[in-house]
């Protein structure tokens, strides 16, 4: 998966647009950004969030995760679900999928797990129209609060009721994690509250939590002890085979790129029927409006069938969930 563009963090901010400052002098600027934070810093006071710049303020600039520094103030992320912890759930390993381990590909021959990370967002309604119209499955990974969306238990917000429109539909819902933190920078304690409270939300959306999860960023390793501790909160650790490198081709001059790379592995089957696992994001325009419909297209041609990751591993529906 690729790096920060598809969370629209800046790496920076830019003064006179988030302040609608006209004149300015640079010491003035400073002041308005507030007190430095961050590795050799320190921490903001009193509940202000640590930019990815390092400065301590209350706006969306500050306090959006994942850019802003959990270890240094308070986050959009700090934010806890309601209805109590997942943390007492039982966390039995049913099934022949292995849990604690990278998965890279299908094993049932001629199908495909379209997956889509970060969402839901903007598009991923009329994404879902897509996938109806094509009579395909696909699998979301879910993140919990990333990217300034809010809270996806939030029924304020549309985010619930797309998630369970995704399950009354037939796709699978997976962890995608709460913040989009990646999983091998941060400690074991953090990595379990990255996971719980995504569950605890997608459980107040319907009423179960998945044992499957990706990585944001791809990114759990052995030696961070992720994968251990993915093993022990029950979850098979989802990669892919064929990227489609989306996130960097979200405009229609370039989406082709996107196509020719899903192409090329349509045309390198070996053996002939090879199953493949691909991932691409519903928060990206090309991808929503263009991509999906073109992967489908190809696949249904090639006599292949666009299903869930748990139905390309034959893994049966109810080791999808925990119900709780």
């Amino acid at each position: 998966e690729g790096p920060s563009a598809r969370t629209h963090i800046p790496s920076s901010i830019n003064v006179k647009e988030a302040f609608n400052f006209t004149s300015v002098p640079n010491n003035a600027a400073v002041f308005a950004l507030g007190p430095r934070c961050g590795p050799g810093e320190g921490q903001c006071d009193h509940g202000l969030c640590c930019s990815p710049s390092g400065y301590c303020g209350n706006t969306k600039h500050y306090c959006i995760s994942p850019g802003c520094q959990i270890d240094y103030g308070n986050c959009d992320a700090s934010r806890t679900p309601e209805g109590g912890s997942t943390t007492n759930f039982p966390r039995l390993h049913l099934g022949e999928v292995p849990y604690g381990h990278g998965i890279f590909s299908c094993t049932v021959p001629k199908t495909i797990a379209l997956t889509f990370d970060d969402g839901p967002n903007t598009y991923t309604g009329d994404l879902l129209d897509i996938l109806d119209s094509f009579k395909a499955k696909a699998t979301f990974f879910i993140t919990g609060i990333n990217s300034g969306k809010g809270e996806i238990d939030d029924f304020t917000l549309p985010w619930g009721r797309l998630i369970q429109r995704m399950h009354y539909s037939g796709h699978q819902i997976a962890s995608h994690s709460w913040s989009h933190q990646d999983l091998s920078k941060i400690t074991s304690s953090q990595r379990y509250d990255q996971m719980l409270k995504n569950e605890a939300a997608l459980r107040n959306i319907f009423g179960a939590i998945p044992t499957y999860m990706r990585p944001p960023y791809s990114s759990c390793t052995i030696n961070s002890g992720c994968l251990d501790d993915m093993g022990e909160l029950g979850y098979h650790v989802t990669y892919y085979n064929v990227d489609t490198d989306d996130y960097n081709n979200d405009h229609p001059e370039y989406i082709q790129r996107s196509k020719d790379i899903f192409d090329r592995a349509l045309a390198m089957q070996d053996p002939p029927g090879r199953p493949f696992l691909v991932i691409a994001h519903d928060v990206h325009k090309q991808t929503v409006y263009n991509l999906t419909s073109y992967i489908l297209e190809k696949t249904y041609a090639s006599g292949f069938s666009a299903v869930t990751v748990g139905e390309c591993l034959g893994d049966p529906k109810y080791n999808w969930y925990r119900w709780i």
